[in-house]
């Protein structure tokens, strides 16, 4: 039997678990429900990885033969947003360890990292993502991670689906109020929403609160962009700068450091949303000279993996 490493790809709404030899070869892949504790509460997170690793060890025997148990791994790597906190992290750990008798060295990291260290191949770069939030990270080879943004719709998330949309009702309302640039976009947002007037933003946003609604009107956002509508694409020229910002807070703490330039674009945002994955590359091929921007290689399961291996390389170097 091979030796065996995992790396877990975990978010609020779906996980993945891979399970790999020491050469990060796939055996196998299961996926499950979202695990971010954050989201669903620790029973419930430790309940669902657990499944995901009776299914793993399971799909192992019926496929190779191997009788494995959670004790028999090499090393492993949790990519979960927001368990790069030590605090979370020990948290986490403990209950797995507690629940599937893992004795092997455990990393847990957040799942921005993953996709930086899967999308590039490498232990070192950085990473922009824009999907419902926003964040960017540089990754130095030695596992120093530096973060700008990332604090939430509240206290950030600069140029994200949910800030591109919140801005839209704020400055339509300003600008029916003749505080703001003209639109014609007021009408789709209320028919998005399902409300009749403007003040109705007031109770949706105060008292039925829904991120993944607000968030997804960003495309109608964009698709006054296309319109010229001067609001939208104002907005949108306004969220290409907030994200080329964030790569560049963090390039210029780790600049002297990074022996290799290169920025993984990832999430909804800059996966689906062309223009804005163009004008964030254009603002950061002026602004960061040879900059390498690249498109993923591999997921964040494959990054959590190569994690994992290096945590088993560390302990047992010998082996490796």
């Amino acid at each position: 039997m091979r030796r065996l490493i995992f790396g877990l790809d975990g978010g609020g709404t779906g996980s993945r678990l891979r399970i790999a030899d020491e050469k990060n070869q796939v055996l196998v892949m299961q996926t499950g429900e979202g695990v971010n504790p954050q989201a669903v509460g620790y029973p419930m997170a430790v309940e669902r990885i657990t499944s995901l690793f009776e299914r793993g060890v399971q799909s192992l025997q019926e496929t190779y033969g191997w009788k494995v148990n959670t004790s028999d791994f090499e090393a492993g790597c949790f990519a979960i947003a927001g368990s790069g906190v030590s605090e979370e992290a020990r948290k986490l750990e403990g209950k797995l360890r507690e629940t599937l008798g893992f004795r092997c060295p455990l990393v847990f990291v957040s799942d921005a990292e993953a996709a930086l260290v899967g999308g590039l191949k490498s232990l070192e770069g950085m990473i922009l993502v824009a999907g419902t939030g926003s964040v960017a990270l540089a990754r130095l080879r030695d596992g120093t991670v530096v973060r700008s943004g990332g604090y939430g719709h509240f206290l950030g998330d600069e140029g994200s689906a949910f800030w591109i949309a919140k801005e839209a009702v704020t400055r339509c309302i300003r600008s029916w109020e003749g505080r703001d640039l003209p639109t014609t976009m007021l009408s789709a947002l209320l028919s998005y929403f399902s409300i009749q007037s403007p003040y109705e933003f007031i109770p949706l946003w105060y008292q039925r609160f829904d991120k993944a609604l607000i968030a997804g009107a960003a495309k109608i956002v964009d698709e006054f962009r296309e319109q010229g509508d001067p609001l939208a694409e104002e907005i949108f020229f306004h969220a290409a700068e907030e994200l080329a910002k964030l790569v560049e807070s963090v390039f210029r703490k780790t600049e002297n450091q990074l022996e290799v330039k290169k920025l993984l674009l990832w999430g909804g945002e800059m996966e689906h949303n062309k223009w804005l994955r163009r004008a964030v590359t254009h603002h950061l091929k002026v602004r960061i000279p040879g900059l390498d921007v690249c498109r993923a290689k591999e997921d964040a399961a494959f990054g959590a993996c190569l994690l994992a291996i290096q945590a088993a390389i560390f302990t047992n170097p010998s082996v490796y």
